[in-house]
């Protein structure tokens, strides 16, 4: 992995390639063809042996200036230092302090106070004062000039200080900013990955639609509610989800109607959608809708196991006075059954009043089951041989001319279910399925029918021949006790779907020209949560 380059390294490498840049110039200079020389060379020879070496020493700093050779605060301090030295033989080979070489010093002491500590900035600082000054006394001794530019050396002296205190409170504050912008930009990019955790993680599916109705930004929630692949950023709401697009316009236009929840297509989730503007000021059309998914068979679940379980703890606590009188009653009905003066008209009010405690036993039980039920234990199984042995085991207990008949997947289907619980949702299924289609055919018969989904998800359907199902009551198909029948409790479906959501499967009514129930298993490789 590359290491991260850190503000000083940053630094370093521009000054590495200032210093060539300058060398080069400096080089260039000496081979300027003008009327009037840029410089004056007190000795050409020298001065051209001088920018060599310097070139040269610059062009492998450039390249050899990496942490693993020496640390920044060394590399800095050699490179400065380096420069007061080239840099004071510049002036010396050029006329003296006269030139303006000397200015070059200022920008060398700048950069060391940037990347050394405060001490070393000052103590470079003073190096360079203590060199010019000595070039300057050494330039009067050789040339016999007046003594009149020790003054200007010390000026400059003092300038080199100057600038090496504002330098250090300018990388002070250079530092201070950089550092809070780190800290911030770290901060953000942990606040974006938390919030991309969060929305991936969350039960609410979250899509952002833009103007021109591409979704943005999805999570796996909205997928997994909408039985769709998402692509952010390139797939189009209507393509994916036509239902929930219309009625996203349909908010659009009246943003304080309610919507209604619907099905992304036949066996996905019944799902409720929510919107809200993006930004929350704009009163027009927004540039971005959010739009919150929630699944609406786990909100009207919630609701109803809220009555549910008043009515369990209801039931638990009253169940043993309503067994005893019952019991009495049911065992008086036997006794005086036995009675061998009972009369025909007398016999079937007895049998009414035992049909009558059978069904109120079974009430009581399964209300007590909605407050008691186990939890699941879930197994891995092949889902046709468990078929074969579930049909073997329930054939005695019809009627001789009931007909099972399956409809196997061509390739093994493994699932991830309570073997217990799917013995219970089956054995309901069809005891419904025979008891309606026996009312079309004199022979009742249910077809079993398996298969995988494109998700790689198992299924098996339960298809009876029976009339169907009123469109008008489709909706209230899983709903506690609700029935058609004069003798049932309206629980059985109800349970059945419960059982199936212990096991994350879902059970749902297929619209067809046959009444199809289907169960719909999770994936055999999704590890399933205990309730």
């Amino acid at each position: 992995m590359k290491a991260a380059v850190t503000p000083e390294n940053r630094l370093l490498r521009i000054y590495a390639w200032y210093r060539l840049t300058l060398s080069g110039l400096l080089l260039l200079l000496f081979f300027a063809h003008l009327q009037k020389p840029l410089l004056d060379h007190d000795d050409p020879g020298a001065y051209l042996h001088l920018a060599i070496l310097y070139f040269i020493f610059n062009s492998l700093c450039v390249f050899l200036n990496q942490d693993r050779i020496a640390s920044t605060s060394w590399r800095a301090l050699i490179f400065v230092l380096a420069d007061i030295l080239a840099l004071t033989l510049f002036i010396h080979l050029s006329g003296g302090i006269t030139s303006n070489l000397p200015l070059l010093l200022a920008v060398s002491i700048a950069a060391g106070n940037i990347l050394l500590r405060p001490r070393l900035g000052l103590f470079v600082s003073a190096i360079a004062t203590l060199t010019l000054l000595y070039e300057q006394i050494y330039f009067i001794y050789e040339h016999g000039s007046s003594w009149q530019g020790i003054e200007t050396s010390a000026f400059l002296g003092l300038g080199f200080f100057t600038i090496a205190l504002l330098s250090q409170q300018l990388a002070d504050r250079l530092r201070q900013g950089e550092a809070l912008a780190l800290a911030q930009e770290r901060r953000l990019r942990e606040m974006h990955t938390l919030s991309r955790q969060i929305l991936r993680r969350m039960r609410t599916g979250i899509l952002v639609i833009d103007e021109q109705g591409t979704i943005t930004m999805s999570n796996q929630a909205a997928s997994t509610l909408l039985d769709v692949t998402l692509e952010d950023g390139e797939t189009l709401l209507t393509a994916v989800a036509p239902r929930l697009a219309e009625a996203m316009h349909s908010w659009q236009r009246r943003p304080a109607q309610r919507t209604q929840p619907f099905q992304n297509h036949a066996g996905a989730a019944n799902v409720y959608a929510s919107f809200t503007v993006l930004d929350g000021e704009a009163h027009d059309v927004p540039w971005s809708t959010l739009i919150f998914l929630e699944d609406y068979t786990q909100l009207t679940q919630q609701a109803q196991q809220l009555k549910l379980a008043s009515l369990g703890r209801f039931s638990a606590s009253i169940a043993h006075e309503i067994r005893n009188p019952m019991g009495a009653i049911s065992h008086a009905a036997q006794l005086l059954a036995e009675s061998p003066v009972i009369l025909a008209e007398d016999a079937r009010l007895l049998q009414i009043i035992q049909q009558h405690c059978l069904r109120m036993n079974d009430i009581v039980e399964n209300v007590l089951q909605l407050s008691r039920r186990e939890n699941s234990r879930h197994e891995l199984f092949d889902l046709t041989t468990w078929l074969e042995s579930f049909i073997d085991e329930l054939r005695p207990s019809l009627p001789t001319a009931t007909r099972i008949q399956r409809q196997d997947a061509q390739t093994p289907l493994i699932v991830r279910f309570d073997p217990n619980h799917l013995y219970q949702v089956l054995q309901n299924l069809v005891s419904n399925g025979l008891r309606y289609s026996g009312r079309n055919e004199h022979d009742a018969s249910i077809l079993l029918r398996t298969g995988l989904l494109p998700q790689a998800q198992p299924y098996l359907d339960v298809i009876d021949s029976g009339p169907g199902v009123e469109a008008a009551l489709r909706q209230h198909l899983f709903e506690p006790f609700f029935t058609t029948e004069a003798r049932g409790t309206g629980l059985g479906l109800y349970l059945a779907r419960e059982l199936c959501e212990a096991s994350q499967a879902r059970l749902d009514y297929i619209d067809g020209p046959q009444t199809c129930f289907r169960i719909t298993f999770a994936h055999p490789d999704r590890s399933l949560q205990l309730p």
